[in-house]
């Protein structure tokens, strides 16, 4: 009787399950990364949608205010207006505070309150998904879209005049702050403190991210120094150097400059700069020569 030959020879055996897992192993490599890029704004933004704390608590009148109707009649996003005492010197300038990407107005109460003793109003607010605003994940186009309607709340809402604003913007804020002031050349003037590096290089220096396509999959770039240039304004060293890396000097660095057709810049880099005792007067001459250049 003849042997009967195999249905299926070994050799096809062992292609077929090394097919089986490299499809798996692709399989697992793609949804890896899908999974980053959906979630990959928890890797920039760390919001809060607490807020226990408001300038009321503080002593400060303000406003709670919402804005950004969508057309359905919800609001968007939610901010405190802090007015100045009537008597102030800088009543009549308007400083709009962008925070940093994570927590809410909760964590920025104290230093909105040391802005507002300069004697200037304030104008803060929460961005989609932190806070009071509307929950939805934020991005770097979105907070961008948020700036922009934060600042058309001060210039058709409350009627302001756009070279009463001065953009200031903490952490990744700062980088929001200069992107609002290449959509709205007309304010005068510019702060940052401790701006973050770009995005994508501490994304980068994780070791876990090494295995992805990175260049390819993060979109939330939030790159500072373009948008300076854009703007006339280049940062010397060491600070460059500094707001490039993220990296915090050992003692405070105070850089004010005017580009020849922008606005006027003050940066703030260093430890706790909000508790260095230059932090106040320098804000505040700052503030004083801005005002009496646009008056």
């Amino acid at each position: 009787m003849a042997q009967q030959q195999p249905l299926v020879s070994g050799r096809w055996l062992l292609y077929a399950l090394l097919a089986v897992v490299g499809f798996a192993a692709i399989s697992a490599y793609l949804t890896l990364c899908l999974l980053f890029y959906q979630g990959q704004w928890q890797v920039v933004f760390h919001p809060s949608r607490a807020v226990a704390t408001t300038p009321a608590s503080l002593g400060l009148r303000y406003d709670d205010v919402r804005f950004d109707y969508t057309g359905t009649g919800i609001a968007q996003l939610n901010g405190w207006w802090i007015p100045a005492e009537a008597n102030a010197l800088l009543a009549d300038r308007t400083i709009l505070f962008f925070h940093d990407g994570s927590g809410s107005l909760a964590n920025v109460g104290e230093q909105l309150k040391t802005l507002h003793s300069l004697g200037a109003n304030i104008f803060a607010f929460d961005y989609r998904g932190f806070g009071n605003s509307v929950n939805d994940h934020p991005s770097e186009s979105r907070v961008y879209e948020d700036a922009d309607a934060a600042w058309n709340y001060l210039t058709d809402i409350r009627h302001l005049d756009p070279k009463s604003i001065v953009l200031y913007g903490s952490g990744l804020g700062a980088t929001i702050a200069v992107e609002a002031a290449v959509r709205h050349r007309e304010s005068p003037a510019l702060v940052l403190e401790n701006p973050a590096p770009p995005a994508l290089s501490l994304i980068e220096a994780d070791s876990r991210t090494h295995l992805l396509p990175i260049q390819w999959l993060f979109r939330d770039r939030f790159e500072i120094m373009p948008k300076l240039q854009q703007l006339g304004l280049v940062l010397g060293e060491p600070a460059a150097g500094l707001v490039a890396s993220g990296k915090q000097p050992a003692s405070p660095i105070i850089l004010n400059q005017a580009a020849a057709n922008g606005p006027r810049l003050l940066v703030l880099l260093g430890p706790s700069p909000t508790s260095d005792p230059r932090y106040r007067p320098t804000l505040a001459e700052f503030l004083r020569d801005v005002r009496s250049a646009t008056h």
